[in-house]
């Protein structure tokens, strides 16, 4: 499918290849070797992820994740649209996919266009969403807001959805999935902050895959929200040529536990169509995590997961 982006918060994005490859300076053949796979799935990227690239490196580990390549438009059998088995609509935009958990699929839009995303060919939700499923499922303690990317909402969008979770009484918890603070730390702005500071208990999940992705002013953005009580995690997919090497997972790692953010999983790729030259084989996925836990201590090493269509929980590799 092809993604359209009507996101307010990301108001400076790249969406050209042709422009991409002038700012970052790189040879002509990525140009070639990205514009069919750019036609699939447009580029759009933040100028503030960027800027965080190397100029003249193709090989870059922030640009591999946003770059059309055309090696995604080749057909491997185990690689499907939908290799989590979702489904390319969830009914009523909901998901009941783990006891007591409800996720809810909050919007179509993302901050960043990532080449392996696992959603990369779902239609967009129904905007009409309602929360009666969850209001009568008494058995949900905790609701997961997903996407797209839940903090592409106007902050009004959010309050309003935020308040309404908050009105039901069987609810404990609320988390958030987001890459946006990451990828455009604008977003993490005084409001966003007064109005995820309103409805605790919430949890911040983001998703973070190099350590080159923590710059300073990233950091600073997620600490204002750790300051006020939210607590923040964060999950990473093992990616080939991104982070698939020890030192670079061990950076990362540290680089989040240093700031306060704790490591929540690994995840291995999800086989999504289009995705293929990022997998890592398991046996080294588990190789690295026994290495890291080798170097580090028990806390600042996640774990490592994949998701499997129509099991119950994420599914360790032991």
């Amino acid at each position: 499918m092809k993604t359209s982006h009507t996101v307010s918060h990301t108001t400076h994005v790249c969406t050209d290849l042709a422009e991409l490859c002038k700012w970052l300076e790189l040879p002509e053949t990525v140009l070639r070797d990205g514009q069919k796979a750019a036609d699939e799935l447009p580029l759009f990227v933040p100028l503030s992820f960027l800027r965080r690239m190397e100029r003249g490196n193709p090989k870059d580990p922030l640009l591999l994740q946003i770059l059309p390549q055309n090696v995604e438009l080749q057909s491997i059998a185990e690689f499907t649209t939908d290799p989590v088995g979702e489904g390319s609509r969830a009914p009523n935009e909901i998901l009941r996919k783990y006891p007591g958990r409800a996720l809810i699929l909050t919007t179509s839009e993302c901050g960043v266009n990532c080449r392996f995303c696992f959603r990369r060919h779902f239609l967009p939700p129904n905007t009409d969403l309602s929360l009666d499923p969850i209001r009568e499922a008494k058995d949900v303690h905790e609701v997961i807001l997903s996407g797209g990317d839940p903090l592409c909402l106007t902050n009004q969008e959010l309050m309003n959805l935020l308040y309404e979770l908050s009105l039901i009484p069987h609810i404990r918890r609320i988390r958030i999935h987001s890459r946006l603070p990451i990828v455009d730390p604008e977003r993490v702005d005084g409001k966003l902050i007064n109005i995820l500071g309103t409805f605790l208990p919430l949890y911040l999940v983001l998703h973070v895959n190099h350590q080159n992705e923590l710059d300073e002013e990233v950091l600073k953005r997620i600490e204002s929200l750790i300051d006020i009580g939210v607590p923040v995690m964060s999950q990473t997919v093992l990616l080939r040529g991104v982070n698939d090497d020890l030192e670079t997972l061990q950076r990362l790692f540290e680089k989040l536990v240093d700031s306060r953010i704790l490591p929540y999983y690994l995840h291995q790729l999800d086989r999504v169509a289009g995705s293929a030259h990022f997998e890592v084989l398991p046996e080294i996925g588990r190789h690295l995590v026994a290495e890291l836990h080798s170097r580090m201590p028990g806390y600042a090493v996640p774990r490592y997961v994949r998701e499997v269509a129509g099991e119950s929980c994420k599914v360790p590799f032991c």
